[in-house]
């Protein structure tokens, strides 16, 4: 059975229930431009349902025997909050947990950028980035850390699949380079 740590019912906590109180004016202009992003995003998206899924431990950088141990079906969820530019483009924010690949649960909480190509209509491909706080408890003993990922994303109407590469850590076998695959659902 999967235990929900204090961390993960702290973030979900925070980005499900709580309402967004910012005064973005007080800060550097980049500050402020991000700042109120976050805050537009959160008070006027549209909500969106995170399901969790597969997580592809690349056989380059992982030995059969460790890559037997790990768990690829990372199933797990979490809500989001997305807004659309004029250029067509997400903004999201998001919380998601999920068993990661050791069968503990990971937590997530941050904001997706996302830059779409072609016709609304019908398939797009987008490419973007995701800056969060994540809490594991095999990295730096349960403490949210900050991480930056790529994202590759495949868009149809209100669904949305989504890809993120994640760089070994530490250097050598079986320390990481996975492909983690999930997906989000607009509810509105």
């Amino acid at each position: 059975m999967v235990r929900l740590t204090r961390w993960t019912i702290l973030m979900a906590t925070l980005l499900l229930s709580s309402p967004v109180y910012a005064d973005c004016e007080d800060y550097w202009d980049w500050v402020a431009k991000s700042c109120r992003r976050l805050v537009d995003t959160y008070q006027n998206g549209y909500t969106e349902v995170l399901v969790s899924g597969y997580a592809w431990h690349i056989p380059a950088t992982w030995t059969p025997e460790k890559r037997a141990e790990l768990n690829a079906n990372q199933w797990g969820g979490g809500l989001a909050k997305t807004t659309e530019d004029d250029d067509g483009n997400n903004h999201t924010v998001f919380f998601l947990a999920f068993e990661d690949s050791h069968k503990h649960v990971e937590s997530q909480i941050g904001y997706g950028y996302t830059k779409f190509f072609g016709a609304r209509e019908g398939v797009q491909v987008g490419l973007g980035y995701t800056v969060m706080l994540v809490q594991r408890v095999d990295i730096a003993d349960g403490v949210p850390f900050p991480a930056l990922l790529p994202l590759l994303e495949f868009r149809y109407a209100k669904a949305t699949v989504m890809t993120t590469y994640i760089p070994r850590l530490g250097g050598g076998i079986n320390h990481g380079d996975t492909l983690y695959i999930f997906g989000r659902y607009a509810l509105n």
